[in-house]
């Protein structure tokens, strides 16, 4: 009987899946049609001829149909930012809007196409790749319909290129000021150039008011995208760990009911991370979330990867979450986060003192010892060689490791 209730389940998450993926398909299918039907529709307001009408539409279709593929193609991965995969609305609205204003664009003069914003954006809400041909392809378009210089394409791809670059390195604290400073920098420079090498006239500050106003409508326009992403997704995000780190959640729950000793365990592990990642500047709930759900695939019989991803996956948990977990669970992965490094050093040992103490309870322990010699192992062995963790960072976690003295003889 059990064992028809999971096949059961299993055939319903297949169907759900499989439902999610018809609909993104149909959806990004229609994009397609869109595209190409804009595109031509505009070619022809702005009266090209019918075999320019044709090659801008084909051109279309054919750019939009590698974003289709990078689409696809990130689903299957799983490398789109944030939760993204799980609301392609977000993206198609986007997509829309910057569709119109691409067959806008050739109204305004080309050195005052905000470009840089259309970059940022949609790799915002779909990710690096699709942000780099999607904007590629609209630009394409905004550049046939005026027929422009090509030049133009290239100033204005760099300039993309260079804020999908710089934006993807903003995380969770939303730190956007230095990005923001230079990405507008180098569309700045880049648009200059361009007024500079296609001027008809002696070179004076008056060729660079079109740059100008391009820079300050394009850091206007990506502060309000800036803000609405956060609000809506980065903060969003936020609440998910206010949730899930919370011990009354209901998986935290249920672990404690199948085993006690696994759950606090856990909570041990997790006040660890929580302790060193804030001194040391790492995401404090990131790392807290990783050391209550390290072993929470024991309810489901083991603590393996197997296990674990299958519970994280059907809780919706935060993707970096995931990746870590993977990282440490997964004998297959190598070692790349820091994150990972914390939790591996922490889990290990907390198992350590609580293995001497269920030996003997009222053992006197050489704390510092112990955790210079679980450091010199784990760092001997190699497992941590491709990891961005410093030797200062390290040093940094052994301290306070040691610090936490007094904590370790409450696990008697």
């Amino acid at each position: 009987m059990e064992k028809s209730n999971e096949s059961k389940a299993l055939k319903d998450t297949g169907k759900e899946g499989s439902q999610k993926k018809g609909a993104a398909f149909i959806s990004e299918g229609a994009l397609f049609l869109v595209t190409i039907v804009v595109s031509a529709l505009a070619a022809y307001y702005y009266q090209k001829p019918q075999i320019e009408i044709a090659g801008i539409a084909i051109l279309a279709g054919v750019g939009f149909g590698c974003t289709w593929f990078a689409m696809e193609r990130s689903r299957e991965d799983g490398t789109y930012l944030y939760d993204n995969e799980k609301h392609p609305g977000r993206f198609t609205v986007i997509y829309l809007f910057c569709l119109g204003a691409s067959v806008l664009f050739p109204f305004l003069p080309t050195g005052g196409w905000p470009y840089l914003v259309v970059f940022v954006g949609l790799m915002l809400f779909g990710n690096q790749m699709i942000g780099f041909v999607a904007g590629s392809t609209l630009l394409m378009i905004s550049i046939l319909l005026q027929g422009g210089v090509t030049v133009s394409f290239f100033v204005y791809f760099i300039s993309g290129s260079v804020g999908i670059l710089v934006f993807s390195y903003v995380n969770e604290k939303f730190k956007i000021w230095l990005p923001l400073f230079i990405s507008m920098l180098m569309q700045f420079v880049c648009l200059s150039i361009q007024e500079v090498l296609y001027a008809n006239e002696v070179l004076s500050l008056g060729i660079f008011t079109i740059p100008m106003v391009n820079l300050l409508v394009s850091v206007i326009l990506l502060i309000i995208l800036l803000k609405f992403f956060s609000f809506s997704i980065i903060y969003r995000e936020r609440d998910i760990y206010v949730d899930i780190n919370d011990p009354e959640c209901p998986l935290l729950v249920e672990l404690k009911n199948y085993s006690k000793e696994e759950y606090y365990h856990a909570v041990h592990t997790a006040y660890l991370c929580d302790r060193i990642a804030k001194k040391i500047n790492y995401d404090d709930a990131f790392a807290k979330a990783c050391g209550y759900y390290h072993r929470i695939g024991t309810i489901k019989g083991g603590s393996t990867w197997e296990n674990t991803e299958e519970i994280l996956r059907e809780n919706h948990f935060p993707k970096e979450v995931q990746r870590v977990l993977k990282e440490y669970l997964d004998k297959g992965e190598r070692i790349l986060s820091k994150e990972t490094v914390l939790l591996l050093f922490c889990d290990t040992v907390i198992s350590s003192i609580r293995y001497l103490f269920s030996k003997e309870p009222k053992i006197e322990l050489d704390y510092q010892k112990i955790i210079n010699t679980i450091f010199k192992k784990k760092m001997e062995s190699g497992m941590i060689d491709y990891s961005g963790v410093s030797l200062g960072e390290l040093q940094e976690m052994k301290r306070i490791l040691v610090e936490e003295k007094l904590y370790y003889d409450f696990l008697r």
